[in-house]
């Protein structure tokens, strides 16, 4: 039960972390959060492997990190973007839907899940998809605006399930450090290049804001690092993908966006998939 428990932990402290990150990005920009976020995350995963000592990881440990890495860079960077474009209970449970590739993965490797938590992963994430839908015509425009966007956050995410695993083998610290360091190199470049000012994110509430978001999407990669090496990839993998429902819900009790029943139904469907999945 260890590693659902992680995943779970992983899934929420991701979801509040998206829900202000979403929120953030549309004030001071997607580029200038992301490379703040990440950059504070590599200088905690630096302080983890100092305290840890852990040896440097296989060269096959690293270079599943960077994929993990460049994943999450690429899938966060089109999820913020899709926020600010699109609608936020809708972009987000659509980003969720890469958790398909590692699920594969998983069952093409051997793992063989119990008929009830096999039932769980369907039910799971057909509630996301159906969370996915739209709440009606009169929102399909801005909908679709972000559609795009948001399949590539799928993609993105899909590809940091399945690679974070394999790179936390050899070490948690490391596994994270390396999946962090890269994308704030890449991330330092555009910033450069663009020359993009990084002044709104500067200011005392924002700042604060960021480095809660930093924190937490730092926890939620720990978390689910750890999970890997405590349950199947095919369990933990959905249970760490459900973070949208979090951010869903965030975004309809704090700005009120509306939920369509169709959405209501995909939620509800998505925690009785977290039940089965415990089990």
């Amino acid at each position: 039960m260890l590693g659902p428990a992680l995943a779970l932990g992983s899934s929420l402290t991701y979801g509040v972390s998206d829900f202000l990150g979403g929120t953030t990005s549309r004030r001071i920009g997607t580029l200038q959060f992301i490379f703040c976020t990440q950059l504070f995350e590599a200088l905690l995963a630096i302080g983890w492997v100092v305290i840890s000592s852990e040896p440097p990881p296989p060269a096959v440990a690293v270079v599943a990190a960077t994929g993990a890495g460049l994943g999450l860079a690429i899938g966060v960077a089109a999820f913020f973007q899709a926020m600010v474009v699109g609608k936020m209970s809708i972009v987000a449970p659509i980003s969720a839907t890469g958790v398909v590739l590692p699920v594969a993965v998983g069952i093409a490797r051997g793992e063989r899940p119990s008929a009830a938590q096999a039932i769980g992963i369907v039910v799971a994430i057909a509630g996301v998809v159906l969370a996915a839908r739209g709440p009606g015509e009169r929102q399909a425009a801005r909908a679709e605006s972000g559609l795009g966007l948001a399949l590539v956050a799928a993609v993105g995410t899909g590809l940091f399930l399945w690679l974070m695993a394999p790179a936390s083998r050899h070490g948690v610290a490391w596994g994270i450090l390396i999946s962090r360091a890269i994308p704030a190199v890449a991330l330092t470049v555009a910033v450069g290049v663009r020359r993009t000012s990084l002044r709104p994110a500067l200011q005392s509430r924002t700042a604060g804001t960021i480095a809660v978001a930093a924190l937490l999407a730092f926890s939620g990669t720990a978390l689910y690092a750890l999970s890997t090496l405590h349950g199947q990839l095919v369990i933990v993998s959905v249970l760490g993908s459900l973070y949208p429902a979090v951010t869903g819900l965030l975004a309809y009790h704090v700005l009120g966006e509306r939920l369509s029943r169709s959405q209501q139904v995909g939620i509800a469907a998505v925690l009785t998939g977290v039940v089965l999945l415990s089990t």
